[in-house]
């Protein structure tokens, strides 16, 4: 660290604390850093004189004030007002610090905004000093979670000696409120965080005693922490709620767990299970409201349109539209006339020249009106409640992308497997380069984050899905659900069964991954594509016109991409292997 360190100010309030005091102080004292000031403030100790003897024993090492009783608050707010350090430090008496406890926590203020709230976690010691437990944030949460700046308050992860505050903070907010005898501290920093940036560090800095003495264990805490909870539950907003769990739904259960599951506080887990009640009617209400667009291309093979339009009809969700794109269909269109007009409130149709299920899907997501969108091939099928479960999955979690397992079918109609497509979830990015198990039917997206998406019309047949499911992957989680909703019906000539088609999906999945340069750093996937597209040729099949084909697509990589000579070293290697 640099010459002109600033200064912390180490505050230590005391009530009656010839127990714990000299330890206190002495972790203060003994700190690595070597730029702070300790205040003790005591609060009006009752022990004949006892406290402060112990302060006064240490002389001009640290800075001593004497106040009638008021309560910790009063104490830290008087240190407060006489502390001349840049950052605030809270150490209770009857805690203790690592010696390097500052020093770490300046060392990463260096790297982030100066007033940023730091925060770690802490050990549990008992009357002895002796290590029982310990509370560390970070195998709880992931750091980015961490971050939020309510959610470690929320689920009970501060201490607030494991702090170190700037002092422009309290400015902001003002100081602690004499008036909470007990949850004081949360309650500051409830207003504090919701303004500021916050930060987890690794390392327990900090060792806070437990034992029999303190307010904590006294029966009217309970309640005073019942209301702090409250009082939070009421005022946090929905964006708070969802940047922390996704949606307020999910936030307002979790809240419930935790309080149960972590607390005493009978009044705030009664209070937090009727917002619970009420969330989950609510969650019913917006799923009711959201409107659902069913885009459904098709060409020829009217007998199976009309079933998976009824298929769509007869769906549990009946906030809907059906949007029907004619992708050049030359039979007879008269069913499709006759259901149209007896669904004309349902169902649009719109017309296009032959261009492929790409153009005719990008087609219905510009006509879509929907708050989502899914999609249906026109041999497929919908299982009756389908929307209604994955909407309301989607909406519970606060979801964006979503995707189900399915059933695969005969063209007849009879059943082959269930393929639980559900594993493939969460952040699946880059992972989806070279694995995207999704069936096109299951699918289920928030209309708002493909505004700016299209599916690649020139690529025909087969591999344009995954393309676009890819790029939404880029940004957005994919979210599984195990239950299989969808039925799918499989061929001879489906993917899965025929060579030339799967061929063209690899070709134009990897054309995709090299013409992307926010793709080209992940070799290791395109190279597992290239591989796979190899494995699919042999020397009865003339690969040559595709190979130079593919080739000519690594054009469009910068040459100073590192990854670019490589890429094409494995190409050529991998194409000349597979005409030997």
């Amino acid at each position: 660290m640099g010459k002109n360190l600033p200064k912390v100010s180490i505050v230590i309030p005391v009530y009656n604390g010839a127990n714990y005091l000299h330890e206190a102080i002495h972790s203060a004292l003994t700190q690595t850093y070597s730029n702070i000031e300790i205040i003790v403030v005591n609060d009006g100790s009752r022990d004949e004189g006892e406290t402060e003897k112990i302060a006064l024993s240490y002389g001009n090492r640290i800075r001593y004030f004497h106040k009638e009783n008021g309560g910790v608050a009063t104490a830290l707010n008087l240190g407060i007002r006489y502390m001349t350090g840049e950052y605030f430090s809270w150490l209770s008496h009857d805690d203790m610090y690592t010696p390097e406890k500052i020093e770490r926590q300046m060392e990463i203020l260096e790297k982030v905004t100066h007033d940023t709230i730091l925060f770690g976690g802490y050990e549990l010691i008992n009357e002895k000093s002796e290590k029982f437990a310990q509370v560390d944030p970070g195998t709880i949460y992931p750091e980015v979670k961490l971050n939020i700046p309510v959610l470690p308050l929320l689920r009970g992860l501060i201490n607030g000696c494991a702090l170190l505050i700037h002092k422009s903070h309290f400015k902001r907010v003002g100081l602690f409120d004499p008036a909470l005898r007990s949850t004081q501290d949360y309650d500051l920093w409830f207003k504090m965080f919701r303004g500021a940036k916050i930060k987890y560090h690794q390392g327990l800095y900090v060792k806070t005693r437990s034992h029999s003495e303190q307010g904590t264990k006294k029966s009217e805490h309970e309640e005073d922490c019942s209301k702090l909870w409250i009082y939070m539950m009421d005022n946090i907003n929905d964006d708070e709620m969802c940047e922390i769990d996704g949606s307020v739904y999910s936030f307002r259960k979790n809240q419930e767990k935790f309080l149960k599951e972590s607390t005493p506080f009978a009044t705030a887990i009664a209070y937090s299970e009727i917002l619970s009640k009420q969330a989950e009617l609510d969650i019913e209400q917006i799923r009711d409201n959201c409107k659902v667009s069913v885009i459904i291309p098709f060409n020829n093979r009217i007998s199976l349109l009309i079933k998976s339009i009824e298929s769509v009809l007869n769906q549990s969700h009946s906030n809907f539209e059906i949007i029907l794109i004619d992708d050049g269909t030359t039979d007879d269109l008269t069913p499709v006339r006759k259901l149209m007009k007896k669904e004309k409130k349902r169902i649009r149709f719109f017309i296009q020249d032959h261009k492929g299920a790409s153009a005719a899907r990008n087609l219905g997501m510009e006509k879509a009106c929907g708050d989502y969108i899914a999609f249906l091939d026109s041999d497929d099928l919908f299982e009756r409640d389908k929307l209604k479960i994955q909407l309301e999955y989607m909406i519970r979690n606060g979801y964006e992308f979503s995707h189900t397992s399915y059933q695969k079918i005969t063209i007849d109609g009879d059943f082959l497997e269930t393929v639980n497509s559900n594993v493939f979830s969460g952040r699946v990015f880059p992972r989806i380069l070279s694995d995207c198990p999704i069936a096109t039917p299951t699918v289920m997206i928030k209309r708002s984050i493909i505004k700016d998406k299209r599916f690649k019309e020139e690529f025909l047949i087969c591999g344009e899905d995954t393309c676009f499911w890819i790029d939404i992957a880029f940004k957005y989680p994919l979210w599984g659900l195990d239950q299989a909703l969808t039925l799918v019906r499989i061929s001879e000539t489906s993917a899965a069964y025929n060579l030339d088609k799967q061929r063209i999906g690899l070709l134009n999945i990897v054309t995709h991954l090299i013409r992307n340069p926010m793709y080209i750093p992940y070799e290791k996937e395109i190279y597992s594509n290239l591989s796979a597209l190899s494995s699919l040729f042999n020397r009865d099949i003339e690969i040559n016109p595709m190979a130079k084909g593919l080739l000519g697509e690594f054009s469009f990589i910068n040459n100073t991409e590192k990854n670019s000579s490589r890429l094409k070293r494995w190409f050529i290697k991998i194409w000349n292997r597979s005409v030997k």
